[in-house]
């Protein structure tokens, strides 16, 4: 009867996780399908703020991509909420990538930015499969990926107020390796995790990683053509 109840309970557990880890997906690609019609929807939505926000485009969007993306964290587990954060967050971001693909497209063609998507597949589907077939805890990344999103982040700013292309590609280069590493963390965590319940948490993470991983592949691939 111990063994019984025991293989049951362990059963249960690994449907619980398989059900919590198929959640996750889902999540991250309606994240993906949101973040596509605002990237198709880039060019209305710049037409339409340009002549509000004028050359304080790119701060402004910034400012809501930010305020989305903490919404979205702060409501990761209350329902329906969290649907309606994570939906406005990806949309936002869908039109920033939108609108930074037409700019790199207009100097360099759109060569850099399917490649850009389709090596952000590669890296995506190489460090997916490592996390799951490794079973591997990469928590120990924790102090490197803390530190690279810190250069990325500040070095990003810096690169922008003073206009710094070169540094700006020396950024963008540190944050792929950043965000691929995060990325590998984040699904290391969301496989050992004994908190199965928040699921648009983990799928936020993982987008916020793809996310950038794409950006500055982009700006890498784009900035060389230019």
């Amino acid at each position: 009867m111990d063994y019984q109840q025991s293989w049951q309970g362990a059963s249960a557990r690994t449907q619980s996780r398989v059900d919590f880890i198929r959640s996750v997906y889902l999540w991250l690609m309606g994240g993906f399908a949101v973040a596509a019609l605002g990237a198709l929807s880039a060019p209305f939505v710049a037409a339409a703020l340009i002549p509000v926000a004028g050359r304080f485009l790119g701060w402004v969007l910034f400012g809501v991509q930010f305020g989305t993306l903490m919404f979205a964290s702060s409501v990761s587990r209350r329902k329906p909420l969290n649907r309606l954060a994570y939906g406005l967050f990806t949309f936002v971001s869908g039109v920033i990538a939108g609108i930074i693909a037409l700019v790199i497209a207009q100097g360099a063609g759109f060569v850099p930015v399917f490649s850009a998507l389709g090596l952000t597949g590669v890296v995506f589907l190489t460090l997916t499969v490592t996390a799951f077939v490794s079973k591997r805890d990469f928590s120990f990344l924790r102090n490197f990926v803390m530190v690279g999103i810190a250069v990325m982040f500040f070095g990003g700013l810096a690169a922008a107020i003073f206009h710094l292309q070169t540094f700006s590609l020396i950024i963008s280069g540190v944050a792929v390796i950043a965000c691929s590493a995060k990325l590998l963390w984040d699904t290391s965590a969301m496989l050992r995790t004994d908190d199965l319940g928040d699921p648009a948490g983990f799928a936020l993470a993982l987008f916020v990683s793809l996310y950038n991983i794409f950006i500055s592949l982009m700006n890498l691939l784009g900035g060389r053509r230019r």
